[in-house]
């Protein structure tokens, strides 16, 4: 007399039933989302680490320039050069960044003799003491400019303490004349290189040659710039990030990024 109905016990069973349903319906989502978390935590740190990288990078663009004879400052070398334009041209896929280094710094005391010649420098205030000759050594990274703006990238192959020279691994188009200023640089292209299983990473190629991958799975990068009065004041990224993971349980949709930086020195 105490027990259930046959009725109660169905209406019990039912109610089971419709929560066992309804728990079944959400276990596969539930696993999925919890499957996917490592994936979605990997793209956004991937995702915060091309923002640092890219923002360190044209943070620290240098001003480049040469000085006048009566004192005032020369054309200022385009630190940051954007590259693999769009057919529009309205949009870039790679950048190239001009950056200080260590102490290497000096003006030339005269004319350089050829494009191929040694590069003489002051021994004075504007020579740092530390290095070879002002701050220079063999293998170092440089960049030489002149008032107008004129500038080339090079690396030093021999230096020569007692005539206080420089000497270029290649020549230039022309030679330099007195009072061109010589600056011991980063040369950096930042850009995207296919990988065998057919992804893109974002990698870091240095003057010498040496291509340093960054980040993963960067299915696109792009640089537009912005101008005021012919000067590159400004650098608006887009960015989109693809899943590392292959696992189909793992898949979540691609991450996109825009950023603006601001260039500390506009050139």
């Amino acid at each position: 007399m105490s027990g259930f109905s046959l009725v109660e016990l169905l209406v019990a069973l039912t109610i089971c039933a419709l929560l066992s349903a309804a728990v079944a319906g959400v276990a596969p989502r539930a696993r999925a989302a919890f499957d996917a978390a490592p994936e979605v935590l990997d793209m956004q740190q991937r995702e915060r680490t091309v923002a640092d990288l890219l923002t360190r990078a044209l943070h620290s663009a240098a001003l480049i320039s040469a000085t006048r004879d009566d004192g005032t400052a020369g054309e200022v070398v385009p630190a940051v050069v954007l590259l693999e334009p769009d057919a529009d041209g309205t949009r870039f896929h790679a950048v190239h960044v001009l950056s200080a280094k260590g102490h290497g710094r000096g003006v030339l005391d005269a004319d350089q003799v050829g494009p191929s010649a040694a590069l003489r420098l002051q021994p004075d205030a504007n020579c740092p003491t530390a290095g070879e000759v002002c701050g220079f050594a063999r293998g170092a990274t440089a960049v030489v400019a002149d008032v107008d703006g004129r500038f080339d990238v090079f690396t030093i192959a021999a230096t020569n303490q007692v005539a206080h020279t420089l000497s270029p691994t290649t020549g230039f188009d022309a030679a330099y004349p007195a009072g061109a200023v010589v600056i011991e640089v980063f040369a950096d292209l930042y850009r995207l290189a296919r990988q065998a299983d057919g992804s893109s990473t974002l990698v870091r190629e240095t003057a010498a040659g040496a291509v340093q991958p960054m980040v993963d799975n960067i299915k696109e990068l792009s640089f537009a710039p912005w101008r005021q009065a012919e000067v590159l004041k400004r650098i608006d990224i887009a960015v989109r990030l693809g899943a590392s993971s292959a696992d189909v349980h793992r898949r979540v949709p691609d991450l996109s990024r825009r950023l603006s930086i601001a260039l500390r020195n506009p050139s």
